[in-house]
């Protein structure tokens, strides 16, 4: 019952899932002795509780369209099979945590009242829909600079993200970004933790072929924009 008692306390409080609450958390399952407590041991009332949950948060909790049966997933927590060793590659949350219960309310949301979804969570904190970069690309490794192109999904990531990570390291950070689809892109600095610099701009463009019904004019600028960004987004 401790077990619980301090998994619930960390999930009323809202708790921000750093690595020591990571530890904690992993403590307390492993406490709780719930490895054990496998589908055919448990009551019609457990079992039936457990469907509902899984019927509507199986996507949110599993990452899957087609999830498995609620019993092989319930056994496969059980067996730990599930439990993801490390991070994403670029995963923005470890430079600015999120909290236990709206990881628990997930991406769709609609499971807890007044928490907000992981996706209003992550458009606030991290800037874009999923708190990951895409396709990272180390270009550049020197001594003191390192230079990295990532994707994110429909926007760049947040202000915030970067500004932390300039303060984490005590150093300067530059980021250039560019959506074609928005016709949008910009370029920020941060200096130990603080924005330094912070423009945006529309694209320019050049002429479609006309000889080409499926040509696309390329983007010409601004100046400052090409050739610091890999591409020009979707």
């Amino acid at each position: 019952m401790q077990a619980y008692s301090d998994w619930l306390a960390m999930f009323m409080a809202g708790t921000v899932l750093d690595v020591e609450t990571c530890h904690k958390l992993h403590q307390c399952w492993q406490n709780s002795h719930i490895c054990h407590a496998r589908w055919a041991t448990l009551s019609e009332p457990e079992q039936q509780v457990i469907r509902q949950l899984y019927q509507q948060k199986s996507f949110d909790w599993g990452d899957c369209f087609r999830p498995a049966p609620v019993e092989a997933w319930w056994d496969s927590l059980c067996d730990g099979d599930s439990i993801i060793p490390a991070a994403e590659p670029m995963d923005f949350r470890d430079v600015l945590p999120t909290r236990l219960d709206i990881e628990v309310n997930a991406f769709n949301g609609g499971l807890l009242t007044g928490i907000p979804s992981s996706y209003d969570h992550n458009l606030k904190q991290y800037g874009c829909k999923w708190p990951v970069g895409y396709e990272a690309n180390i270009c550049f490794a020197g001594e003191n600079t390192l230079t990295v192109d990532f994707d994110t999904p429909w926007s760049p990531v947040g202000e915030d993200v970067v500004a932390v990570l300039s303060k984490q390291y005590g150093g300067e950070v530059e980021h250039w970004f560019a959506e074609q689809g928005c016709d949008y892109c910009g370029y920020a600095r941060y200096v130990n933790g603080e924005t330094d610099v912070y423009i945006t701009d529309e694209l320019e463009w050049g002429e479609a072929d006309p000889d080409d019904e499926d040509s696309f004019p390329d983007v010409t600028g601004p100046e400052w924009i090409i050739n610091n960004v890999a591409h020009f987004g979707g």
